[in-house]
């Protein structure tokens, strides 16, 4: 769902993590202050079969794995089975500790070989890309991410995760007109989409837009009050608010 952290996640998938956190002193702490909660994790459910999603969500990556290596050769032409196998792929590599990049990387190489399986039996379902550009971000080809969430778009222009992790990966090369471009698109396809609504809050936060930030992280806040993205921006809320001394 929308108001769901990255929207249709898969339990325990590895997130960006949040920025450092350091007393408050100055406009670059405060930026790095903000917790950068919805980073780029893959979506996890090819619409409209719910019950193996459900199943998989409960295991381990590596338990997800050896149960779809099971299921794949009874079904060689299921478009989902590859695209499962992929995200369980990119949980691994997001699992590993920084100082196992090159093991990290690997289990990127295996997602992306996963998700191409997956599009060339069912090139119509954009979150394959989507997630095909995650990997490749994580494994630090950002060009190759890039084409990927692309591609998502041309296939499917309403998909709202697709614009979220462009604007993400633009947000974090510094092209922050872009990223907002991106982010007001995603809202313009979706107005209630709390991932673009913190993604932009983060964006006008970064060039000291506060005000247009809170109001941003406000209304997450009301789509997402129990969720993660809710109480991320309950927290930069409070920051922002300290910072203007305006009270807790």
């Amino acid at each position: 769902m929308e108001t769901q952290a990255r929207e249709t996640i898969l339990a325990g998938a590895g997130r960006r993590v949040g920025r450092p956190r350091v007393a408050l002193a100055g406009i670059s702490i405060l930026v790095a202050l903000l917790a950068a909660c919805g980073g780029r994790v893959p979506a996890h459910e090819p619409e409209p079969t719910l019950t193996l999603s459900d199943v998989l969500r409960e295991m381990t990556a590596q338990a997800q794995l050896d149960t779809l290596r099971l299921l794949v050769p009874e079904s060689p032409d299921d478009a989902r089975l590859p695209f499962y196998v992929g995200n369980a792929y990119v949980e691994l590599g997001q699992g590993l500790p920084a100082n196992q990049s090159r093991n990290a990387i690997a289990y990127y190489d295996s997602a992306i070989a996963a998700y191409k399986r997956s599009a060339e039996l069912d090139s119509t379902y954009s979150r394959t890309y989507v997630n095909m550009g995650l990997a490749e971000d994580n494994a630090g080809r950002r060009g190759l991410a890039r084409e990927a969430y692309q591609k998502a778009i041309a296939v499917n222009p309403k998909d709202v995760l697709a614009y979220c992790h462009l604007g993400s990966l633009e947000h974090d090369e510094g092209n922050l007109s872009d990223a907002v471009r991106l982010y007001e698109t995603a809202l313009r396809v979706d107005p209630s989409s709390a991932q673009a609504h913190y993604d932009l809050g983060l964006a006008f936060a970064e060039t000291r837009v506060f005000r247009e930030a809170l109001t941003e992280w406000e209304k997450v806040i009301q789509l997402d009050p129990d969720g993660e993205l809710g109480k991320a921006a309950s927290e930069n809320v409070k920051i922002i608010h300290q910072y203007l001394g305006q009270g807790p």
